[in-house]
């Protein structure tokens, strides 16, 4: 009776079977190691369902924002650098989080004080009226009107 052996390890076919690539036989850990696609997450081999995205392929557990780990609701993500992120960390990551409310901004935007902010949320820190962005004061790292700058700090 012949005996088969992988071509990679070198462990006796028992009654799993093999696979055969090039006319040479290997075990299923090594075929699916040597020759499967590998996931663009954790880069193990992919051996059943996958998703397509981004130019690789994921296993549908490892196919999650990869700052905070989360399933894509829905099924929509972001591209950063070809890896996938859910809106609020891909907003993060290019810098575009509203300061104020800590949600994405897509629309007009105000920039002040090193962070942008939509224009409804960059309010007078005391008041919370609403400011424009040549029309403020700022201390401790906090934007004021000018009335509320003068009554709390003049």
């Amino acid at each position: 009776m012949d005996h088969f052996f992988c071509a990679q390890c070198g462990k006796q076919f028992g009654e799993e079977g093999f696979h055969e690539r090039d006319g040479k036989p290997y075990c299923r850990d090594d075929y699916f190691d040597m020759f499967a696609p590998k996931c663009g997450a954790c880069n193990r081999a992919i051996m059943e369902n996958y998703i397509s995205a981004l130019n690789s392929q994921w296993h549908p557990d490892c196919f999650v924002c990869r700052d905070c780990r989360e399933p894509f609701i829905g099924g929509s993500f972001f591209d950063h650098e070809g890896q996938p992120y859910c809106e609020t960390h891909y907003h993060l990551k290019r810098g575009s989080l509203c300061a104020g409310c800590h949600k994405p901004i897509s629309g007009r935007c105000v920039t002040a004080m090193f962070r942008k902010f939509h224009p409804e949320h960059f309010v007078c820190a005391f008041c919370l009226k609403q400011l424009n962005k040549g029309t403020f004061k700022e201390q401790n790292d906090k934007p004021y009107c000018h009335a509320c700058f003068e009554k709390l700090f003049g």
